[in-house]
């Protein structure tokens, strides 16, 4: 029996180094592969594996502040001989990459994921954003040089924070005629909010929006 429990002692152990070389390896990186064919190295992960492929934006380590200067990301990107759609930008994608000063995002980005800029001191310009559907909470947070962004019609949610302590944030521009889910409030900001003639007042009248100054878009 002794020699048993010895057995199942020394296993357990087996199975717990390798549990913590296993989460040791895995905090090193956390993309499935790269594409240097812009200039700058990016890191992808693949979401959809089934036709039409689609890739998420990533960051190459966790040590993140991965990106620097300006961006430009791809409509679409090849993996072994395989064309993928370049549809979203993963949570801490760009996170505290403090040396980031311009992203050009191709227009098929859908989704701004969790904390996916936060911490960009020096971020001044991402275009565009023209089918954005969501925007995740703290995406932006602390991106103090942001000056304005704008969406297109297609926005329908932004999660909580999403622009907490944007101190530069002057405006921020809506073009969808409903007023998108507002979770929570955008954070210790005030924009200007810009919205289509027609929505001023469904913006005026909604759950956080209201809080806010909104006006028509002009342009």
């Amino acid at each position: 029996m002794k020699t048993l429990k010895i057995i199942i002692a020394k296993l357990l152990l087996s199975i717990s180094l390798s549990a913590i070389t296993f989460n040791s390896f895995s905090q090193e990186t956390d993309y499935d592969f790269s594409d240097d064919k812009t200039g700058t190295t990016i890191y992808y992960n693949v979401t959809v594996d089934e036709f039409p492929l689609e890739v998420a934006i990533t960051f190459g380590s966790y040590d993140f502040n991965s990106y620097s200067g300006v961006v430009t990301i791809p409509e679409k990107v090849i993996k072994d001989g395989w064309s993928y759609a370049v549809t979203s930008v993963w949570e801490n994608a760009f996170a505290h990459s403090d040396k980031l000063a311009e992203v050009q995002l191709p227009e098929n980005i859908k989704y701004i994921e969790d904390a996916a800029f936060m911490g960009c001191e020096n971020l001044k310009t991402i275009t565009p954003f023209n089918n954005i559907e969501e925007i995740g909470m703290i995406a932006f947070m602390n991106c103090s040089s942001l000056e304005s962004i704008s969406f297109g019609d297609k926005l329908t949610l932004i999660g909580d924070n999403a622009f907490d302590n944007c101190k530069s944030l002057k405006s921020i521009s809506i073009k969808s005629v409903i007023p998108p889910t507002l979770i929570g409030s955008l954070g210790k900001t005030a924009p200007t909010i810009y919205v289509p003639k027609e929505s001023v007042n469904s913006y005026k009248n909604s759950v956080g929006w209201n809080k806010l100054n909104i006006l028509e878009i002009t342009e």
